[in-house]
C-alpha cells in the first residue's frame, strides 16, 4: 500500500451501512497500519461528518493542546468539538463504526456518500450532499472559485 504521507483522499464513493452500522471505506483510502492508527470523526457544521486521518489528528492535537486553560472560549470550543466526536481505527476488513450521535447529526440512516477533500474525507447523507453541492453553485462559477483560491 501507499505510505500514509503519500495518501490522497479524492473522489466520491457511495456505500451502505451494514446491519451493525459499520461503513466500509474505499480501499484506495486505506493504508497499512490502519488497524492501529487513530482516526477522528466529528460533527461538521455543514451537516456532515468529517474524518481526520492520523496525521491530521496529530496536528489537531498539537493545536488544541496549545489553547490555554484560561481561554474559556477556546476551552468551550474544544469541548463542543471533541464532545461530539468519535475516535476509531479500521477493522481488518476496512470498516469503521461511528457512534449514533454522529450518524444522527449527518442524517445518515443507510446510504452514505464519502467525499475526499485531499487530506480528509466527509460522510454525507445523499440528499444533504446533493443540496450542499447545489447551494455551492449559487456561490459562483467553479472556475471563479478556483481562481480565488489560487488554483
Amino acid at each position: 500500500m501507499i505510505p500514509f504521507d503519500q495518501g490522497l483522499y479524492a473522489g466520491e464513493h457511495r456505500h451502505n451501512l451494514d446491519a451493525k452500522k459499520r461503513l466500509t471505506v474505499p480501499s484506495k483510502w486505506r493504508f497499512d497500519g490502519d488497524e492501529n492508527a487513530l482516526y477522528l470523526a466529528f460533527a461538521d457544521p455543514s451537516g456532515c461528518v468529517t474524518v481526520y486521518p492520523p496525521k491530521m489528528v496529530e496536528q489537531l492535537k498539537a493545536r488544541l493542546s496549545s489553547i490555554s486553560l484560561g481561554d474559556k472560549k477556546g476551552q468551550r470550543a474544544i469541548m463542543r468539538l471533541l464532545g461530539q466526536s468519535d475516535q476509531f481505527t479500521f477493522d481488518k476488513n476496512g470498516r469503521i463504526n461511528l457512534n449514533e450521535r454522529l450518524y444522527r447529526h449527518a442524517g445518515i440512516e443507510k446510504e452514505v456518500v464519502l467525499v475526499g477533500t485531499v487530506n480528509k474525507f466527509h460522510l454525507w447523507e445523499p440528499e444533504r450532499y446533493e443540496a450542499y453541492i447545489e447551494a455551492d453553485e449559487d456561490e459562483g462559477d467553479l472556475s471563479d472559485i478556483l481562481s480565488d483560491l489560487g488554483l
